[in-house]
């Protein structure tokens, strides 16, 4: 699902191109698959609370396979379908892993995040370089973007089919209004914090190749070290936790070298340069996904599920959301003026931070 997701922001270039439509046009794909997770934010929890954890988890990869196949399609709308089919399935994932990870490390459940999250940022960084090799190779994005993927779905989907899994224990009611409020604080730290990201995949690779001309196999290859970073970070998360167990500490840190390495990226007067900036970036991003939406399912202890679901709700709307503003504001202001919507949501988060409760 992530090599999915994040390997969009290495397609978009080309699309663009395909397509001859401008960026707000192609932004339109990954908006699409922000609304899969805005519908499972909304009835996700009640759809699993009804299926059951293990139909759920078998839904979700059956439905980003068929996904993934309508992308590869010469159609218009049978493209579009994909990328809703993909979303919906990712989104489904996306609520079960962090509740499920929740339940079987109660002690530890932002280490255990950040691990998954760790492993799944090291395949999405094969997404970008696995379509910048097919470019290069006169393939089509399609073959480097669809075809591992779509393959290691269909040969997970039969162990998981006989995993064992914690049984789900969401109430038959939404919470209480003081339950509520306590999930509102984390879930827009959810939502800053998937901005902040999205913006870097989606359209890192766009920003190197108007900023530096690299060209169409170098650009995605370039834009994959920000996932790099984040991979390393992420691999590293239970140390880190442990080394700085202050939740606040933590996130003011992780702020504080993400905005640091936009800095260097934004600035970067070549292309060499440029790349450190996004590997700092990456490191600095990597733990704010794990860490909110791991605050935000233990607000809700009573009804993890239906809190992850919240938090799907809230990448939604940042996947769909923030990298879309910027493609808007690029059009009209050009794309460097538009990445300066970064900095603003990272001090936003940092805002939040300080002024949260212990």
């Amino acid at each position: 699902m992530s090599f999915l997701l994040n390997g969009i922001g290495a397609i978009l270039v080309p699309l663009q191109k395909e397509l001859h439509v401008g960026r707000d046009r192609v932004a339109f794909y990954p908006t699409l698959f922000a609304v899969g997770l805005l519908i499972v934010g909304v009835v996700g929890g009640r759809v699993v609370g009804w299926l059951g954890r293990p139909v759920a988890l078998r839904v979700s990869i059956v439905g980003m396979i068929l996904g993934g196949l309508l992308l590869a399609t010469s159609s218009l709308a049978l493209t579009l379908a994909g990328a809703l089919l993909l979303g919906v399935g990712g989104a489904l994932l996306i609520q079960l892993t962090p509740a499920l990870l929740t339940a079987l490390h109660p002690h530890a459940p932002a280490a255990a995040v950040g691990e998954a999250n760790g492993l799944a940022s090291g395949a999405s960084v094969l997404a970008p370089l696995a379509v910048a090799g097919a470019l290069a190779a006169g393939l089509g994005w399609r073959v480097g973007y669809l075809l591992v993927p779509l393959v290691m779905l269909a040969i997970v989907l039969v162990p998981v089919w006989r995993v064992p899994l914690p049984v789900a224990t969401a109430p038959p009611h939404d919470a209480p209004p003081g339950r509520a409020t306590a999930l509102l604080g984390p879930w827009v730290e959810v939502l800053l914090a998937v901005s902040v990201e999205f913006c870097m995949v989606f359209w890192a690779a766009s920003a190197v190749t108007d900023w530096h001309h690299a060209s169409d196999g170098v650009a995605p290859a370039v834009a994959s070290l920000f996932l790099v970073g984040m991979a390393v970070a992420r691999s590293l998360a239970v140390p880190v936790v442990r080394r700085l167990p202050n939740v606040r500490v933590l996130m003011l840190t992780c702020i504080g070298v993400a905005a640091a390495g936009f800095v260097v990226f934004w600035s970067a007067p070549v292309l060499p340069l440029a790349a450190v900036g996004l590997v700092v970036t990456g490191l600095g991003v990597a733990l704010l996904y794990p860490t909110t939406v791991s605050r935000t399912v233990a607000a809700w202890p009573h009804a993890h599920d239906r809190a992850a679901a919240r938090a799907a709700l809230a990448s939604g709307m940042a996947i769909g959301g923030a990298p879309f503003v910027l493609a808007r504001l690029a059009d009209l202001t050009g794309l460097r003026a538009a990445y300066l919507i970064v900095p603003v949501l990272l001090a936003a988060l940092a805002i939040r931070t300080l002024a949260a409760r212990a």
